[in-house]
This record gives structure tokens, C-alpha cells and sequence, in this order.
């Protein structure tokens, strides 16, 4: 009697042992069924990582790369549309001012003038434009405006063309104070040397270094200054010389048409491989990101049949446990 007991408990230890190791089996696969995903990924990659840390470095850095692009799209097309705000107002302005030097009148000078100096305001706003935190213009010194106040700059010209007789001498103090190192780029400028290239996806940078100090953008500024000293006094009570101040104004303006155009285009080609860049980068996580869920993923009908066979093993012991609890002692000894 006491062998049969003993026997009955030790099998009865083995089915409870094996009805939870069959249980937990069993919840470990209906989740795989469910999710897709192994309980046990190095178990299910064989104990080989490497692929997936390799894929998932690469992951990383292009995520980085997709930061990186964004950034960089946003201040490309945030400094073409202030360039284009320029370039818009010097470009509508030039032909009035040469022709009001031809054929206007004084008052018509003085109207131009006044209108002058408010794009003269509003080019050296659009060159001090920020994209959050980051002045656009100003090179390498992103945390401060590219140029001082607009009043700030036409009062140091004011003072570099003082001892100008004339309109041609003032325009040559004009060229000369905005070329000078110790002129514009000492008094005007805040900024600092060009943006370094930017890397945009695996071993491709862009630069976007276009910088307040650019002759193209230097030179605007200028036709829109000598105009709008007309609008602070320059040559007072000489409309002769004050019609052909803005003459001059109206032809450097005119003449900075193409400089500008090619800045533009210089930026606008950065854009272009931005997006270029952008659009690589997300093809190739969209590629390892399947590549990867290849690799992290179980096989839905091995995993079904695994499901399947585990609960008919389960069911089988519940079914032998129910008859093994029917027996008598009677029906032992027969």
C-alpha cells in the first residue's frame, strides 16, 4: 500500500510539473502568436546579435541624418525666401529710382528716398531673420544677429561720406566704406566666418554659407543705402545732385540683379540635395527597418503549429489526470 501511494505521488508531482511547463509554454507562444514577436529573440536569432546591432546602429544614425536634414531644409528655405524678399524689393525699386533721376521731380525724389530707406530697413530684418535660437546670416555666430540696427549702419555711412562733394563721391566713399574690412565688416557686420558644411546622409555634406557679408547681398545693401541717405538729408537743396545720388543708387541695384540671382540659385542647389539626401535616407530606413522586422519577427504558422501541439499535449494530460483520479484501489489491484 505504501509502494502504490508513493507511486501515485510521484506521479502525480510529474503531471502538475508538466501541466505548468506545458502552461507556461503554451502563454509564451499565444503571445508570439499574437505579437509576432520571440519570447526569446537571442534564442530565435541562435545566439547571433551581431546582424541586429548592426542594423540597428545604422537605424540610429540615420534617424540622426533625418534630424539633421530637417534642420537643414527648414534654414535653406527659410534664407531663400528672406534672399528673395531682397532681391523682390531692390529689383522693383531699381527701375523707379533711375527713373525718377531721368525724369522726376524733386518731390517724386524725395518719396523714393523715404521708400528707399524702409527696404533698406527691411533687407537688414529679412538678413537678421532666426529659425528658433539661430540667426540664418550670420555664419559660425548663430546665437546673435548677423547686422546691427538699420539706423546703426546708415549713420556710420552717414559719417564715412561726410567729407563727399558730390554724388560721385559719395558714392565712391559709399563702395569703398562697404568693401573696407575696418568699414562694413568691422561697424555693420556681427556675424562670423561661413557655416562649415553640414552632413546631410553617409559621406555627403551641404553647405548653406551664405552670410550677411556676401559681396551679392553687400552690394544691395549699399544701392539701398545711398538711396536712403536722400532720406536723411544727404545733398539738401540740391536736386540736381540728389536725382542723380539716386541715379547711381538705382543702377547699383540694378547691377547686383545677377550677383543675387546666382546666390539664390547657389542655395537653392543646396535645397535640392537636402531633399535628395532626405529622400535616400528615408528609402534606406524604410529597407532596414523591414530587413529588421524580418529578423525580430516569428514565422505566424510555425508559431500556430507550435500553439497547436502544445495544447493538444496539455489537453492529453488533463485527460490522463482525470482518469488516474477516477481509479479505485480496487480497480488498481485487478
Amino acid at each position: 500500500m505504501t509502494r502504490i501511494a508513493s507511486g501515485d505521488m510521484a506521479q502525480a508531482a510529474m503531471l502538475r510539473r508538466q501541466t505548468a511547463d506545458l502552461k507556461a509554454a503554451l502563454g509564451t507562444q499565444l503571445s508570439e502568436v499574437t505579437t509576432g514577436r520571440p519570447a526569446d529573440l537571442a534564442r530565435h536569432l541562435g545566439g547571433d546579435l551581431s546582424a541586429l546591432a548592426g542594423l540597428d546602429a545604422t537605424l540610429a544614425r540615420l534617424r540622426a541624418y533625418g534630424s539633421a536634414t530637417a534642420e537643414a531644409a527648414l534654414v535653406a528655405a527659410t534664407a531663400q525666401a528672406a534672399l528673395g524678399a531682397i532681391g523682390d524689393g531692390a529689383a522693383s525699386l531699381a527701375p523707379q529710382l533711375l527713373g525718377a533721376a531721368t525724369g522726376g521731380t524733386a518731390t517724386g525724389v524725395d518719396v523714393l528716398a523715404a521708400d528707399a530707406r524702409q527696404r533698406f530697413d527691411a533687407a537688414v530684418a529679412a538678413l537678421n531673420t532666426r529659425v528658433g535660437d539661430r540667426a540664418l546670416f550670420a555664419g559660425r555666430a548663430t546665437d546673435g544677429p548677423a547686422l546691427v540696427p538699420a539706423g546703426t549702419i546708415l549713420a556710420a555711412l552717414e559719417g564715412a561720406v561726410a567729407g563727399a562733394a558730390g554724388p560721385a563721391a559719395i558714392e565712391a566713399a559709399a563702395r569703398a566704406w562697404f568693401d573696407d574690412p575696418a568699414g562694413f565688416a568691422a561697424t555693420a557686420y556681427r556675424g562670423g566666418d561661413p557655416l562649415a558644411p553640414l552632413p546631410v546622409a553617409e559621406g555627403e555634406t551641404v553647405a548653406i554659407d551664405v552670410t550677411a557679408a556676401d559681396p551679392a547681398l553687400r552690394d544691395t545693401l549699399r544701392g539701398l543705402a545711398m538711396a536712403a541717405l536722400l532720406d536723411r538729408g544727404a545733398l539738401a537743396g540740391q536736386p540736381a545732385a540728389r536725382a542723380d545720388l539716386m541715379r547711381r543708387a538705382g543702377e547699383t541695384l540694378a547691377a547686383g540683379s545677377a550677383p543675387r540671382g546666382e546666390l539664390a540659385a547657389r542655395l537653392g542647389l543646396a535645397e535640392a540635395r537636402i531633399e535628395g539626401a532626405r529622400t535616400r535616407n528615408a528609402a534606406e530606413t524604410t529597407a532596414l527597418g523591414i530587413a529588421r522586422t524580418d529578423l525580430s519577427t516569428v514565422d505566424p504558422y510555425e508559431a500556430a503549429t507550435r500553439l497547436e501541439d502544445t495544447r493538444q499535449r496539455l489537453e492529453a494530460i488533463y485527460t490522463l489526470t482525470a482518469r488516474l483520479s477516477r481509479l479505485s484501489l480496487t480497480e488498481y489491484l485487478r
